[in-house]
């Protein structure tokens, strides 16, 4: 009897947990507000700060490619939350004791924008966020969601939505905007300010070589189409940018070997969950439990680790 006390122990503790989540989130799911009225919202925002709605028909694919390459490289295969992207957030949020890399999809900050005030900062709100994504992505398709988004977004210069951002930066339709001129675009939606073109010129390539680099690793756009982008002249609010040349924009190893860590960490959990089932004296209902959770663990990272060569 004595020996078998650890595993009860161990499984009401994981009991304890599981319910703790669920009221967490049931919680949050009452507390957050319907997205029905998800067009409604973008439209006010974006009639409110003198813009206008822009359908994702008559936005650049370029910048659409850009905005999801830059954001959420994997917003079409999530519902979502984007869980490689929270495991990769996971170690920098944990030694720094803070949310500060967020792991944030395009659903989430179109949640955030909508429904939270642009503030999801605590635990509580980050909750929210989620819960909101959820909502969304139940309820829209993509193309809604990133209709929404690009609408919905802070390009600086006080332009609010892609139609006028579009039309203080460059002077054009978004139906018109260029690979150069999309890829700029892009890059201003995570801080306006710091790399805005006119202010800070050098800060704005960079990170246009950023989002460039994203295309090229997603596969969106070739390394000569890039490098041509930023080869080309670039007048911005009447001020032309210095050409960029002699720029490497194949795409660094880094975010490969994160998700090669990742999925490493994940199997030998699932590793260590199988040894775990058959070492200790568990119930056969515990150990079966058990073993799902370490062969989904075990599906999870070899999935993770045959992702994180595609773009080696």
């Amino acid at each position: 009897m004595s020996a078998r006390r650890p595993p009860r122990g161990w499984l009401i503790a994981v009991a304890a947990v599981a319910l703790a989540v669920i009221g967490a989130v049931s919680a949050a799911w009452i507390a957050t507000p319907s997205v029905a009225k998800l067009q409604q919202l973008v439209a006010r925002r974006v009639q409110g700060a003198g813009g206008r709605v822009v359908p994702l028909s008559r936005v650049a694919r370029d910048l659409q490619d850009a905005v999801v390459a830059t954001e959420d490289e994997r917003f079409y295969r999530h519902h979502g939350i984007d869980l490689i992207g929270v495991l990769r957030a996971v170690p920098y949020d944990v030694t720094r004791l803070s949310l500060a890399e967020g792991a944030s999809t395009i659903t989430e900050q179109l949640a955030k924008l909508l429904y939270l005030g642009g503030n999801d900062h605590s635990p509580w709100r980050k909750l929210e966020d989620v819960v909101l994504a959820l909502k969304l992505e139940s309820r829209y398709g993509k193309k809604q969601i990133l209709a929404g988004y690009l609408n919905a977004a802070y390009f600086g210069y006080g332009a609010y939505g892609i139609g006028a951002a579009a039309d203080r930066y460059f002077g054009v339709s978004p139906a018109r905007l260029d690979l150069a001129q999309a890829s700029l675009l892009a890059g201003l939606v995570q801080a306006p300010s710091a790399y805005d073109p006119v202010d800070h010129p050098a800060a704005a390539r960079a990170r246009q070589i950023e989002v460039l680099r994203s295309l090229v690793r997603d596969r969106y756009v070739t390394t000569a189409q890039a490098d041509a982008a930023l080869r080309a002249p670039l007048d911005v609010r009447g001020v032309r940018l210095a050409r960029s040349t002699g720029v490497a924009l194949e795409p660094g190893p880094s975010f490969v070997w994160w998700e090669l860590a990742v999925g490493a960490v994940v199997l030998a959990g699932g590793a260590g969950l199988l040894l775990f089932a058959r070492r200790l004296p568990l119930g056969v209902r515990v150990a079966t439990a058990v073993r799902l959770v370490a062969f989904a663990a075990l599906l999870a990272g070899a999935t993770v680790l045959v992702r994180s060569f595609r773009t080696a």
